[in-house]
């Protein structure tokens, strides 16, 4: 039977008809996900309660699904995507301080009419913030060769939202010589128990020092403001 079928088709192939196989009706209007942006691409957690996550997703489908949580720790964000022109859904969701730092993966899932899904995934990053207390350079007006003392506390959000001393950290001084635009580094020190650290230098020159913490993948970086000293 397979034999005659083949003996049949021959002449129709001969004659230059090109047989195509059937296709499914929706193969062409399948879901696809183009792009997923995160604004902002890196949230940094402060001592306000709340900030707004807000998701794009271009994509061809006829609903739109997407929700968030952190690779590390606990929270989570659930979007509610809406359609607001042809391939462009947006949605928005509000990340509390007390949630996880770190990196936060936005899952999202789209269908087509027939209930045909696609998933596509999207990082973002949430840092805890951190700042300078109390940072200062004594004294103010000093002889040269006398000692200067650059002080100060490094403070940084907890889990339940609030400001607390940030000891074991790396904090970088620097000091930039009057009539000069670079600032240079003079040393690091470790913060101690209570977020505090203290450094003494030899005065050879005025100028302006300044306290620089660089962060890592929870905690945000910080700079203090700059204290001047005049050497005499």
């Amino acid at each position: 039977m397979q034999r005659l079928l083949i003996a049949a088709l021959a002449p129709a192939t001969a004659a230059g008809l090109v047989l195509v196989a059937p296709t499914t009706s929706h193969a062409a209007d399948a879901p696809s996900i183009t792009a997923i942006t995160v604004k902002p691409s890196l949230a940094v957690q402060t001592g306000h309660n709340r900030q707004k996550i807000t998701v794009q997703i271009q994509t061809n489908a006829a609903d739109v699904d997407a929700s968030a949580i952190p690779v590390r720790g606990s929270g989570g964000l659930v979007f509610s995507p809406k359609k607001i022109r042809d391939g462009l859904w947006e949605a928005t969701d509000y990340l509390y301080n007390y949630e996880a730092a770190g990196t936060w993966t936005v899952d999202v899932t789209a269908w087509d009419a027939d209930y045909n899904d696609t998933k596509k995934s999207k990082t973002f990053q949430v840092r805890r913030g951190t700042y300078f207390a109390g940072f200062g350079a004594s004294p103010s007006k000093v002889r040269r060769g006398k000692a200067i003392s650059v002080a100060g506390q490094l403070r940084g959000l907890n889990s339940y939202g609030e400001y607390v001393p940030f000891r074991g950290q790396k904090v970088t001084i620097y000091f930039k010589k009057k009539g000069t635009q670079k600032w240079v580094r003079y040393a690091v020190v470790t913060t101690a128990r209570n977020g505090k650290f203290t450094k003494r230098f030899k005065a050879k020159a005025s100028g302006w020092w300044i306290a620089g913490y660089a962060g890592n993948a929870t905690w945000y970086k910080s700079l203090s403001k700059s204290k001047g000293v005049v050497v005499r």
